[in-house]
């Protein structure tokens, strides 16, 4: 529905998106000029900075172009087309996001030497998110240019930055494999802290953050992209999860949009990457 979308966020992606695909028909070696296509996107995930929309749409194209032409693509061979077309959205990806596309579930990521290394990640008990859109499309593009501009120009500051993220990392896997949640959460609020020092959020995330700690949110951070985009928070229960959700929805106006979802309990083994 129209009124499910992120205002211009469409618009705003569209040349993204038309690099994006064409990255992916290349890396795939068809040749639409031949043989044109005809792409229509649907689902229930709405599209807005920081949710992985842009990732969702170039593993979705990779399945059904792998179904279409018969490539007989395994997993690791749909992720790898995802992320060619994640370059036209992003110039520079992580990889996180299409990798959590293409396999699904809860897992640890982590990119190193142009090659990616991830495993699922038990769970013992669900997980219940608030995940709070701000209505501002950023361009991923830029933020991370800007990132990548920190680095060169204060690369200790920046090395200091890294090696305490990596930290968070080892500390939230070790939480999530014990079931503290609450461990989590405050691990969640101690990233959102390192994206402040990347400048990467932006005063509409802050006051959301802030928001869903003050309704009680076990953690709350920035999510994506930055400077717009959402926040997720970590609740301690469904009904909190209700609470919270319904506080923003009432007293947090950069709040714009507001969904709850939860991450089932998986019997996987926990990472250690």
């Amino acid at each position: 529905r129209s009124s499910d979308l992120v205002p211009g966020y469409i618009v705003a992606k569209a040349a993204e998106q038309k690099l994006a695909h064409d990255l992916v028909f290349k890396h795939l070696k068809i040749d639409t000029s031949k043989d044109g296509l005809k792409i229509t996107i649907g689902g229930p995930l709405v599209p807005s900075s920081g949710i992985g929309a842009s990732a969702s749409d170039v593993v979705a194209l990779s399945r059904a172009l792998n179904e279409m032409y018969g490539l007989k693509l395994n997993e690791n061979q749909i992720n790898d087309s995802a992320f060619a077309g994640e370059c036209g959205y992003h110039g520079t990806p992580s990889g996180v996001d299409n990798t959590a596309a293409t396999f699904g579930g809860l897992l640890s990521y982590k990119r190193e030497n142009k090659k990616s290394f991830f495993a699922p990640i038990g769970l013992s008990k669900p997980m219940y998110l608030v995940v709070v859109g701000t209505g501002i499309t950023a361009s991923t593009t830029s933020v991370v240019g800007d990132v990548r501009k920190l680095k060169e120009n204060e690369p200790k500051v920046f090395a200091v930055i890294m090696r305490q993220y990596a930290e968070i990392v080892a500390n939230a896997n070790k939480a999530i494999a014990r079931g503290d949640l609450a461990a989590v959460g405050k691990l969640m609020d101690r990233n959102h802290t390192l994206m402040q020092y990347l400048s990467v959020s932006c005063s509409e995330l802050e006051a959301i953050v802030n928001k869903c700690r003050e309704l009680g949110a076990l953690g709350a951070k920035m999510s994506g992209t930055g400077r717009g985009g959402i926040a997720v928070a970590l609740c301690a229960s469904e009904a909190e999860q209700k609470k919270v959700a319904a506080g923003l929805k009432a007293s947090c106006p950069e709040a714009k949009f507001v969904w709850q979802y939860s991450v089932e309990a998986s019997p996987k083994s926990a990472s250690k990457l």
